[in-house]
């Protein structure tokens, strides 16, 4: 009887899902969830985003900010292409220069209006960073906002 107690036991616990504890399957379903991220967000929109991340790191930060925002109704507006040039810099002068970023998360409204939140690795500490695209019938794919801010411990919420 002792032995058909301990194989009941060994195959129940064989057949039992790994827990948490577990790291090499927490490991897996994180990278399963960045591997599915990437899959939903459109090719120009994530190229737009790495190509823009990428001047950043190199430390080009009028250039990536003047392309990202060219077709843009902010960029007409002086004060707040100004603004985010400052914020930009003071952030950098804070935390350190970026030196990659992640994308947190993508949403969609409809098939034209979507929202990629941003976490940027500096040296000190991560901001988070929010671009709005809008696919316009005339302009084709604009950033209609960009926001960003040190608030990443929102992300935890």
């Amino acid at each position: 009887m002792n032995k058909f107690s301990f194989l009941f036991v060994l195959l129940l616990l064989l057949n039992t899902p790994a827990t948490a504890q577990d790291r090499g399957a927490l490991q897996k379903d994180n990278v399963k969830a960045a591997n599915a991220l990437d899959v939903n967000i459109p090719d120009d929109i994530k190229n737009i985003v790495d190509n823009f991340f990428a001047e950043i790191i190199k430390k080009n930060y009028r250039p990536a900010v003047e392309k990202l925002l060219q077709t843009s109704p902010i960029a007409g507006k002086d004060d707040d292409y100004k603004n985010i040039l400052k914020q930009l810099q003071r952030s950098i002068d804070m935390y350190g220069n970026i030196k990659k970023y992640e994308i947190i998360n993508f949403k969609s409204a409809g098939n034209n209006y979507h929202r990629i939140n941003i976490l940027s690795l500096h040296q000190k500490y991560p901001t988070r960073w929010e671009l709005t695209f809008y696919r316009s019938p005339d302009l084709g794919l604009i950033v209609s906002n960009l926001r960003f801010d040190d608030f990443s411990e929102e992300y935890f919420n």
